[in-house]
């Protein structure tokens, strides 16, 4: 499923809105196609995070094709990181 994504981020003082369009697979847009959008934003805000040097970033708005509002869902997600189960 192609889906376009819009966000305007906060980044210490400066908002800036961007757009792109996304593939998201389409047996889990099926399920819950908030939140795979969600998960596919969330991946290229943290891109622009890291374009950005890792500055303070505040999401304020982020929707899919312009009337889908998932803003409170992008911001819930959290990474998954691997345990830690190293001996020392």
């Amino acid at each position: 499923m192609k889906v376009v994504i819009q966000t305007i981020l906060n980044v210490e003082g400066n908002r800036g809105f961007r757009n792109g369009e996304f593939y998201v697979r389409d047996s889990e847009f099926k399920k819950d196609p908030d939140f795979a959008v969600a998960v596919v934003a969330y991946e290229w805000i943290q891109q622009q995070w890291r374009a950005s040097g890792c500055r303070d970033m505040v999401i304020e708005r982020v929707t899919w094709n312009e009337e889908n509002d998932i803003t409170q869902i992008v911001r819930e997600i959290e990474p998954v990181l691997p345990e830690d189960d190293l001996p020392f």
